[in-house]
């Protein structure tokens, strides 16, 4: 099986035009009130129980409040030894575990997990189809898989682009709405509309049971007035509630589940 994380931990360039030029791991998201929201989402679903599995896990925020939403064990994977070391010293305890992944194939027996959340990960691998094949593996029969990737209608690009070879590291506005042939051309890491991440998830064989979007917290962005930041965390209710603005959040949420 064609390495996913770990091509993209080695920067191996994609050379399909619909996709990234370039292909860099990404960092953590696991910050107060975006583990918060995100988990939040992830519970009201109701299938947060059992083990779960936090693939890309980085340095494990996510993976230790998994155990506080629902889930009865939480386990990150990483294939980056050093954010494993971290996530262990951090966060594990006898609910929270840790192991390294090699991003071929993950160190568990098939049917391991009730559900698999892969947040912010999906758009950083190499391989869409044996990352999603290796997370139906190890997932039980009616256990979930919870997506959070990208979402085109967001007019930043949160990755920031690539120009003659430097790193723009900070949001680019407007950049998601390009054709995507020439998008791709500047941009790090993948960037889906809706339909098409649901359709990388229903591909691998899971069944799609819904789809829905994920708001910015605007956590990460200090340049953003704090009066300005609080006024609209306090209207997110209603953004939620309304059709016609929900879908410019910043992901899209795809559920997910392994048929019986």
């Amino acid at each position: 099986m064609p390495s996913s994380l770990a091509a993209i931990k080695n920067e191996r360039f994609a050379v399909d035009p619909r996709q990234p030029a370039y292909l860099h791991p990404g960092g953590s998201t696991a910050v107060g009130s975006n583990v918060e929201y995100r988990l939040g989402k992830l519970k009201e679903t109701g299938v947060l129980k059992g083990v779960w599995l936090d693939y890309g896990c980085a340095d494990g925020g996510y993976t230790a409040a998994l155990t506080r939403y629902g889930a009865e064990k939480a386990v990150g994977v990483d294939p980056d030894r050093d954010r494993i070391e971290m996530a262990k010293a951090k966060g594990a305890s006898d609910t929270v575990s840790f192991a390294w992944y090699d991003g071929q194939e993950l160190p568990f027996e098939a049917e391991s997990f009730n559900g698999v959340f892969l947040n912010e990960v999906l758009e950083h691998v190499l391989d869409e189809p044996a990352t999603l094949a290796e997370i139906r593996r190890v997932l039980r029969p009616g256990g979930h898989l919870a997506v959070m990737s990208p979402n085109r209608w967001f007019p930043f690009e949160g990755h920031g682009m690539r120009v003659m070879g430097r790193d723009l590291g900070f949001p680019i506005p407007f950049l998601p709405w390009l054709p995507s042939r020439l998008a791709m051309r500047f941009m790090s890491a993948r960037n889906y509309w809706p339909y098409e991440l649901r359709n990388v998830v229903a591909r691998s064989g899971l069944e799609i049971v819904s789809v829905s979007y994920v708001l910015p917290v605007f956590e990460v962005y200090p340049w953003l007035p704090q009066g300005l930041i609080r006024l609209y965390r306090r209207l997110m209710p209603v953004i939620e509630r309304a059709p016609g603005l929900r879908k410019f959040g910043v992901s899209t949420f795809v559920l997910a589940r392994r048929p019986v």
